[in-house]
């Protein structure tokens, strides 16, 4: 059973992001990699980027590993857990009679708000020949050509098996694999499956978990730090879970309020040269409670 599912048009997505950003003064850079942390005295001083004008730095008081596979965390030497993984390659098809009639019929597919189109959420679990390692580029590369035959032939078996499918045509893969899992930073708080239905210090955000009802979690603000420096804070599904825990905080609603808390924490650690772990917590959590997170839970 799904949990929660949201349907919106990816493209207008895309745009009202992009917007959301330009109109809050943040300066996009496009098109480049950020591929490496440079260390110095304990702290990050600065990123490395490659893209086509070859590679650059850019110099930070206080740096946010959002990246999913914690590239930066890892390039700059913090511990982390890291785990292989089953990919899953969702794609999007059109030209569908009735997307209620398919539904009702059994078809697995979400709806979206385009007439006639629908979602279809393909995972590879048992279907390619290892689970891999989402950090390497060799693996990914065998991933994605093998899924993409797969997707072809799983399309091809829908249109087959349900009438509602039968003109129906494949709009678009998914640009990238989907990976639920790589590294996890080992911060300076582990989130661990004990810790469900309790009340935690220091909570920024609370998150369900996505397979189990009534299975509620604290993040404490902890989960966001590293140990071994002082300026970095992690956000998404990398933050410092165990991999139990990680089905609850890797889903997309806890990723936004890490995501959030660890964007105000930054600000916040401008006033202690960068000094993520002397935030004070309670401001924090009132700052975030001002702009509407849910940092509290009556368990």
């Amino acid at each position: 059973m799904v949990r929660y599912s949201v349907a919106y048009d990816p493209e207008l997505m895309r745009l009202a992001l992009a917007d959301l950003l330009t109109q809050s003064g943040v300066e996009l850079w496009l098109h480049a990699w950020g591929a490496r942390a440079l260390v110095e005295d304990g702290r990050i001083a600065a990123v490395a980027f490659e893209s086509r004008a070859g590679r650059e730095a850019v110099a930070a008081d206080v740096v946010v590993d959002a990246t999913g596979d914690g590239h930066l965390l890892a390039s700059a030497g913090c511990a982390f857990e890291h785990e292989r993984v089953h990919p899953w390659l969702w794609f999007r098809v059109g030209g569908i009679r009735d997307v209620d009639a398919a539904l009702a019929a059994g078809a697995p597919l979400f709806r979206t708000p385009n007439p006639g189109q629908a979602l279809f959420p393909w995972g590879s679990v048992a279907k390619l020949e290892r689970k891999i390692d989402a950090t390497d580029p060799r693996e990914l590369t065998f991933a994605e050509l093998a899924c993409r035959r797969l997707v072809m032939e799983e399309f091809a078996a829908l249109r087959e098996r349900y009438a509602e499918l039968r003109d129906a045509h494949l709009c678009e893969i998914a640009r990238l694999l989907g990976v639920t899992e790589s590294r996890r930073l080992v911060g300076r708080r582990v989130l661990r499956r004990e810790d469900r239905q309790k009340p935690l210090a220091g909570a920024i955000a609370v998150t369900g978990h996505w397979t189990k009802y009534g299975a509620v979690y604290a993040i404490p603000y902890e989960c966001l730090q590293a140990r071994e420096l002082e300026n970095l804070l992690v956000a998404g599904r990398c933050i410092s879970a165990d991999h139990r825990t990680h089905n609850a905080t890797k889903e997309i609603p806890p990723c936004f309020a890490t995501g959030e808390a660890a964007g105000v924490a930054a600000a916040r650690a401008l006033a202690q040269r960068g000094r993520v772990s002397l935030v004070p917590v309670e401001a924090l959590r009132d700052d975030l409670r001002a702009r509407g997170a849910i940092v509290d839970y009556d368990f």
